[in-house]
């Protein structure tokens, strides 16, 4: 075997499993990109939890305490903590301290060199990836996906892919906001049916986006027109991304000598998009059971459903509440939301809402219903069946 372990994709999910293992068995991670963290592909949003994962403190580029929700009709609902809910990361300079670590623990990064195909035999895999147009193989005892929603390794051990996804489309703009601590997210089916849109401060830039559910129009057509109302159409535009989010895993994300991990196994967060802590949460468990298999010599999809075991029992549950609370949510019509918007906007559930977390956006929700249980009648037996689970 070429090595123990082989990681196709180099984000921070990926890196993350090669430096817990690559210390006691082999491990090479191929990353299509002749760079790691390019393109960006993210806001950078995180809470301090995910920085202190990676040890990437320095990647901070703004801390934030609070978001002020516009809901249709003109209801402004302000959320606003003392503590630092999130910090907004250089997310290419985050993916690069992740990278450095996994190579400081002995792994090996392959970059510019991409998956093409393979095959999964009961000795091990084979892996074919091209780097330029020279084609190259690797044998390897386990493979682990984290080569994104479109996951090709995925397709080749038969797992499906996420139950849904959003679009999205993000610009880094030459300007600065007035205030620093707040993020502003705009709701509506006017502005992001199916999702939001958000307008991050980070210094002298601003980061301005939105995602929608697939079924309606591109994306950027909603962004040209939030541009326009926030008086931002002509600032300078440093960057662009775009791409897909995935909401809701799959049945399985494992099979023999396979395992999936961050979008590939659409671990990202249904309620905000955002799939650092989950990916990275992901690639722990994986880590263990990969090195239990590999010490029982036992690749088997048997031996490997632990690891699905596990990341459920962590944040699972988690997942499977917000693809429920976004299930709902993309039912409400803007005269709804309106009425959801006003039930919000008072001191007490702003209180309540000001004490989430958006690594766990779910877990504020109990409390938010029994502080303003008008919000059942939105869709009562729904939002009972969710909270009982």
């Amino acid at each position: 075997m070429d090595c123990d372990f082989l990681v196709v994709g180099g984000g921070p999910a990926g890196t993350t499993f090669a430096s817990l293992v690559a210390k006691r068995a082999r491990t090479i991670v191929l990353e299509e990109h002749p760079g790691i963290g390019e393109p960006v592909q993210c806001t950078g949003l995180v809470t301090p939890r995910v920085v202190e994962l990676a040890g990437a403190q320095r990647t901070i580029l703004n801390r934030l305490n609070g978001a002020t929700f516009h809901f249709p009709g003109g209801e402004d609902v302000e959320v606003y903590a003392r503590e630092t809910k999130a910090v907004v990361v250089d997310r290419a300079e985050f993916d690069r301290i992740c990278a450095d670590r996994a190579v400081r623990n002995g792994a090996e990064i392959h970059l510019g060199e991409r998956y093409v195909d393979g095959s999964i035999h009961s000795s091990g895999a084979l892996i074919k990836a091209k780097r330029g147009s020279e084609s190259v193989e690797h044998s390897a005892r386990l493979v682990i996906g984290a080569d994104g929603y479109k996951s090709n390794l995925a397709k080749l051990a038969g797992l499906e892919r996420a139950k849904d996804v959003v679009r999205g489309i993000q610009l880094d703009l030459e300007h600065e906001e007035e205030r620093q601590d707040m993020v502003e997210v705009y709701i509506g089916n006017q502005v992001a049916p199916g999702f939001f849109a958000w307008k991050i401060p980070c210094g002298e830039m601003t980061r301005i986006g939105v995602c929608a559910s697939r079924e309606h129009e591109a994306p950027i057509a909603y962004l040209s027109r939030l541009l326009k109302e926030q008086g931002l159409e002509d600032c300078k535009h440093l960057t662009t991304i775009s791409g897909l989010i995935p909401i809701g895993p799959p049945p399985r994300t494992y099979a023999d000598r396979v395992m999936l991990i961050g979008d590939a196994a659409g671990q990202a967060k249904p309620l905000s998009g955002g799939g650092l802590y989950t990916g990275m949460m992901a690639a722990k468990h994986a880590s263990e059971t990969a090195l239990a298999a590999w010490e029982a010599k036992d690749f088997s999809a048997s031996s490997l459903s632990i690891y699905q075991e596990r990341w459920k029992a962590d944040i699972g549950k988690e997942l499977d509440r917000g693809y429920m609370i976004r299930k709902a949510y993309v039912r409400l019509t803007d005269k709804k939301l309106e009425e959801v918007g006003k039930m919000l906007n008072r001191s007490e559930v702003r209180e309540v809402l000001s004490t989430g977390d958006i690594d766990f956006p779910s877990v504020v929700a109990p409390q938010v219903l029994k502080t303003a249980p008008s919000l059942l009648k939105l869709a009562p037996q729904f939002l009972r069946s969710v909270f009982s689970r």
